[in-house]
């Protein structure tokens, strides 16, 4: 990994000292598509793209090569981890498949060690309506307060959900991205929730 020498940059009339920074890792894991994930790819044009189903069957087949080759290292793991939590919103838009999103994120992040927990969520009501509940949860109720009157707050409305999540259910706890931010965010697989529960509802936002 390259990185940058340091050194002095002019400030005014005197030479300030700077600290370098370790250039951003370029990953290559021989997927396009983990690797599209990874270095921060953009979504928009995928989804936007007259090529749409073309790039979602690729996408789709990517993902369950990625199944059968999980990640080397925990560093790898650890990389997948935080960008997921940055994109996994636009990922399951593009590849409308949450089963198979549910078990790549099984095999790709790292792997939650820990008790059952209560974890709230912040949905889509057409969404939960459907029984297309998403992974995102937090163990903070202000988190999903945020995202069922914000982002999820489309069509219906959005509900904040609550469900005591066993410890089976939970497949990777927050990355450091996620604690950075605030947001506590845990990953669990809706597949194997029982009861969850409806704690408020919020009209449409937008």
């Amino acid at each position: 990994m390259d990185e940058d020498p340091g050194g002095e940059l002019p400030y005014g009339d005197e030479l300030a000292s700077f600290i370098p920074f370790p250039a951003k890792k370029r990953w290559s894991t021989g997927n396009q598509c983990i690797d599209h994930i990874l270095n921060e790819g953009r979504f928009n044009p995928l989804l936007e793209s007259p090529d749409l189903p073309e790039i979602r069957d690729m996408w789709r087949g990517r993902l369950r090569s990625a199944i059968q080759t999980p990640p080397d290292t925990p560093e790898l793991s650890a990389a997948f981890h935080t960008q997921w939590h940055v994109c996994h919103h636009r990922l399951r838009e593009l590849v409308e498949d949450d089963d198979l999103l549910l078990d790549a994120a099984w095999v790709w992040l790292p792997r939650y060690a820990g008790p059952g927990l209560d974890l709230y969520r912040g949905e889509n009501i057409d969404r939960f309506d459907a029984g297309r509940i998403g992974s995102a949860w937090s163990d903070k109720m202000e988190t999903a307060r945020k995202f069922a009157i914000g982002l999820n707050a489309v069509g219906k409305g959005g509900v904040i959900l609550q469900a005591a999540v066993p410890a089976s259910a939970i497949i990777a706890g927050p990355s450091v991205h996620s604690l950075y931010l605030g947001e506590s965010e845990f990953t669990i697989d809706p597949r194997r929730l029982g009861l969850v529960s409806i704690v408020a509802r919020f009209p449409p936002s937008h």
